[in-house]
């Protein structure tokens, strides 16, 4: 390859001037910046849309946490099956007893929140009123401001509360129970129907 001498273009080159013909050399900090200021702006565009569609509902302020949707954990428990066949008699009895399955006590002192989400004025507080006089001391009476279901639900908060639960439910004609989050208090019956129709 042959060696030529130095020209203007070799000290443009030397000095950071134009790469090729026209082109300025970017500078670092700009190349850094620019896709910053990019995602910045789009951050704050899209909290900007959030606002404008919570505030065009006629909410005001900035939307509280409580109103994202919250997963639901449904129990199921399995039947167990009928043994129908003799039960067979041990020659040496067994040294250490099987633990009996202990059931949780109905607590009556349980905060339950009755939600009305049936649109029927007084349902809430007149299921609230049976509960009362099946015993429970912390019931309330108020509207669903969540999600609601597709049917009547006695949804509670920790396994300990499972035979609670099922006591609210069988005061109030509800089939369905479920484990899940809570919007208030320990157990929340949520009424999309009258139970008693």
């Amino acid at each position: 390859m042959p060696d030529f001498p130095p020209d203007e273009f070799d000290e443009a080159a030397d000095a950071r001037g134009p790469v090729g013909v026209h082109r300025k050399r970017k500078r670092l900090l700009w190349a850094i910046a620019a896709p910053l200021l990019i995602f910045i702006g789009a951050g704050a565009l899209a909290y900007g849309v959030v606002i404008y569609l919570w505030r065009a509902q006629g909410n005001e302020g900035i939307p509280p946490l409580d109103t994202i949707a919250r997963p639901t954990i449904t129990t199921t428990v399995a039947a167990t099956p009928d043994v129908t066949a003799a039960p067979s008699v041990s020659a040496t009895p067994s040294a250490t007893p099987s633990p009996t399955p202990t059931v949780d006590p109905v607590k009556f002192d349980t905060s339950v929140s009755v939600l009305n989400g049936a649109g029927i004025a007084g349902l809430a507080g007149k299921n609230q009123a049976k509960l009362e006089t099946a015993g429970f001391t912390a019931a309330k009476a108020g509207n669903i401001t969540e999600t609601k279901p597709s049917e009547n639900t006695v949804r509670y908060s920790d396994a300990s509360l499972e035979s609670t639960a099922a006591k609210v439910a069988e005061v109030l004609g509800i089939s369905n129970i479920e484990r899940g989050v809570v919007s208030d208090g320990d157990i929340t019956v949520l009424l999309v129907t009258d139970p008693a129709a």
